[in-house]
């Protein structure tokens, strides 16, 4: 478990500390007066950053708003009139460059216990504090698959709301990690190991895909992966699981593009892998001679976003870009039927 919900006091504190390791760049103008919270909740941590520096820019590229700022542009309550909100619920506290916006989710009557939510490419929400958030993602450590940047340092700059911003930064490039991306989503796992070579002669295939390893190497619990309604087939039942489902594959499988489709062992055929709640499959398409570019589909033909792996399925899906097999809305996932806490495990 990690560290009990932060007190007033440590928020405060982590705000301020935020707030001294920002250099405040400006343009000789004298700085806004600092922002005045009105009476009522919010974050403690993010009250005390904003009363240090004000709202502005951050790192070039993340508008810190506040309530009543009067320039154009940081004002809370009028940002979130020209957005849609994720949530009923939601609140909004930051615009990024590329128009994602962060918010919070109010689900405890208690500031400290709320989350961070962020909509873009997809939404997903953190069980973050605000300044935790802002650490993390200033010094390149969340590799969050709904914003479009990517997870590398930034400079450590504030510019005062109402002072000219430079030009954004050039196009970032970088590889993007889709299991670190889940991460963000559904928290840590448990590490395990598996005979694979054993497994692969079991299932019959020169090599299972590289991601489907990486996956259950550190997701290691239970009989099965299960994330919101999604269950990834556990590699000692992969062999075993696909022979009880072969024969209605095999039914099932109908036709495209004038040929039937193909079943495993038969070569490029459909390999069982998953389920969801909903009863659909999920099933490796073996076509490419690379499983690591097997691509995953349902028996109804339905694929994620570009295709891809399990874990870019999945990531697709837990943010609401995926064929829509589950619920990937935003709530509390204390009242979820199978809860998951990203990027941190629960407080205690």
């Amino acid at each position: 478990m990690r560290d009990p919900v932060p007190t007033v006091t440590g928020l405060r504190q982590a705000g301020r500390e935020l707030a001294a390791t920002l250099q405040i760049v400006q343009d000789g103008r004298p700085a806004a007066s600092p922002a005045r919270f009105p009476a009522g909740a919010f974050p403690e941590d993010y009250v005390a950053l904003i009363s240090r520096t004000g709202p502005g820019t951050l790192a070039g590229v993340l508008r810190l708003l506040a309530p009543g700022c009067a320039e154009e542009g940081f004002d809370t309550e009028a940002e979130q009139r020209k957005v849609t909100q994720p949530h009923p619920q939601a609140r909004l506290w930051g615009v990024f460059a590329g128009g994602e916006t962060c918010w919070w989710l109010p689900f405890d009557d208690d500031p400290a216990r709320w989350l961070v939510a962020l909509d873009g490419h997809g939404v997903q929400q953190l069980n973050l504090t605000t300044t935790e958030f802002l650490g993390e993602w200033l010094d390149g450590l969340l590799d969050l698959p709904v914003l479009s940047v990517p997870p590398v340092p930034r400079e450590r700059t504030l510019v005062p709301a109402g002072h000219p911003v430079g030009p954004p930064p050039p196009a970032e490039s970088g590889t993007r990690d889709p299991l670190a991306q889940l991460q963000t989503i559904v928290g840590p796992g448990t590490p395990g190991t598996y005979d694979w070579e054993a497994i692969e002669r079991q299932v019959g295939v020169p090599r299972l895909p590289t991601d489907y390893k990486r996956l259950y190497e550190t997701y290691c619990y239970g009989h099965w992966i299960a994330f919101n309604g999604f269950f990834i087939e556990h590699p000692n039942d992969l062999a075993s699981q696909h022979a009880s489902h072969a024969e209605m594959l095999l039914e099932m499988a109908g036709f495209e593009g004038g040929s039937r489709l193909a079943v495993h062992p038969e070569p490029g055929g459909l390999l069982y892998c998953g389920s969801t709640e909903g009863r659909d499959w999920l099933l490796w398409d073996t076509g490419d001679p690379d499983p690591d570019r097997w691509t995953v589909r349902t028996d109804d033909g339905e694929v994620a976003e570009g295709g891809g792996t399990i874990t870019e399925f999945l990531v697709a899906e837990l943010t609401g870009v995926g064929p829509g097999l589950t619920s990937s809305e935003l709530g509390d996932p204390k009242t979820w039927a199978w809860p998951f806490w990203g990027p941190r495990l629960p407080r205690s």
